[in-house]
């Protein structure tokens, strides 16, 4: 922890020092240097209460979303690649990524389309290829629609923690000031600064970053009706050969399975990455636990149990996906963020405040990917008013924002 007691003025303060503020926290050192920087962080400084714990985070270029999304991923990229120079450690993984499922499945319709829209580097796959190239992976059911792999030389994966971590010691290299374990009271705009109560006592800062993520709503109410919290879980299964699964061998991945039954069509898809800690594979799945909820009830849902009926169905579908897994999952997490209905972040100046509060929010399980640009745009928000290329699709929501007809799976991709 890290103490400041020269004064209660700030000229920046980000609140929420997770997956985007702790970007912002360093994107601020960087554009305002010499500047009285505060961060404060609710919990401890990298910690499992937040949206970004869990291991690892798929990162992908060729995504199916494109339009604004792709030059903002192709930097996110380029700012991964040089955390891993500056701090020494592999926060970024660039081991590739691959999309799995029928040709004509939808989503792999659309990233194809993204790919030539955007010229974008890839390789396809059929399934002769793709059982050469990645043999872990099961083959359809007889009677299924062959597969087809997409791979994406340009995406991997993230090590969240060390995502976090990293940037919060960058900002504190650079001057900022990082209180931990501090929970936030009110933030409160005024004609000259912006008071923000906390349970360590009041601050006062010319600009403010509110980054709470799945928490946004206790400071902004009327987020409540934009942004549904939703619980995610995370689950490991452990192959008997594990030669197949290393990152050298196995990019992230995505894969859609098409199942006719009695009862018309099912979908199944997972995601994953390959071991990171040599014997075993997070495939998880995209099924809620607890539907809808607030952040602070899913404590209750971590200290339980996902019920045995939905690990069953995990298990089943696991099987179907990958060879020579073990039919019982090996480890399970249970995290959160807040959805949007169109999946794209709220990440703006707060209206009524003059420029005084800008808030990241609404991440919608995809806010590790954009984590630096996201970070590098909220400050520049906060010191120059101003973030080049943000979309305007990102305002602050005062009516319930259409759902997109192309949104990413509401999964901690």
């Amino acid at each position: 922890m890290t103490h400041d007691h020269s004064g209660t003025h700030y000229d920046y303060v980000v609140i929420g020092c997770g997956t985007i503020g702790s970007m912002a926290l360093w994107q601020l050192t960087e554009q305002a240097p010499g500047a009285r920087i505060l961060g404060i962080e609710r919990f401890d400084r990298v910690h499992t209460k937040g949206s970004y714990s869990g291991e690892s985070r798929l990162f992908r270029v060729a995504l199916k979303e494109g339009g604004i999304y792709i030059p903002m991923v192709q930097q996110a990229r380029r700012m991964w690649l040089a955390m891993n120079e500056r701090s020494g450690r592999d926060i970024f993984l660039p081991v590739g990524a691959v999309s799995v499922g029928p040709a004509d499945f939808p989503t792999m319709v659309q990233t194809m389309a993204v790919i030539e829209e955007f010229g974008l580097d890839h390789e396809v796959l059929d399934a002769a290829e793709l059982a050469e190239r990645f043999p872990v992976f099961a083959a359809p059911a007889p009677g299924a629609a062959p597969d087809t792999a997409i791979l994406d030389p340009a995406g991997g994966g993230i090590r969240p923690e060390l995502a976090v971590a990293w940037a919060q010691q960058f900002a504190l290299s650079g001057g900022a000031t990082l209180w931990d374990n501090t929970r936030v009271l009110a933030v409160e705009p005024g004609p000259d600064h912006t008071l923000i109560r906390t349970e360590r006592g009041d601050v006062t800062a010319d600009k403010v970053i509110v980054a709470t993520g799945s928490w946004a709503a206790d400071i902004f109410p009327d987020l409540a009706a934009h942004i549904s919290v939703q619980s995610i879980p995370l689950t490991w299964y452990l192959p008997l050969d594990i030669t197949g699964f290393l990152p050298e061998n196995l990019p992230i991945f995505m894969r859609d399975i098409v199942r006719e039954t009695g009862g018309g069509t099912e979908i199944w898809h997972c995601y994953g990455a390959p071991t990171l800690d040599g014997y075993s594979v997070k495939i998880s799945h995209g099924d809620f636990v607890g539907g809808a909820t607030t952040p602070d009830g899913l404590e209750a849902l971590r200290t339980g149990e996902i019920p045995a009926d939905v690990v069953r169905v995990f298990s089943e579908r696991t099987a179907a996906f990958f060879d020579g897994m073990l039919d019982a999952p090996v480890r399970i997490s249970l995290h959160h963020d807040g959805f949007t209905a169109d999946h794209a972040p709220v990440l703006c100046h707060v209206p009524g405040t003059g420029g005084a509060v800008t808030v990241a929010t609404g991440m919608s399980g995809n806010g590790m990917k954009f984590a630096p640009v996201y970070g590098r745009a909220a400050a520049q928000l906060a010191v120059d008013g101003a973030a080049p290329g943000l979309p305007d699709a990102f305002g602050y929501p005062t009516a319930v924002r259409e759902p997109s007809p192309a949104v990413i799976p509401a999964t901690l991709h």
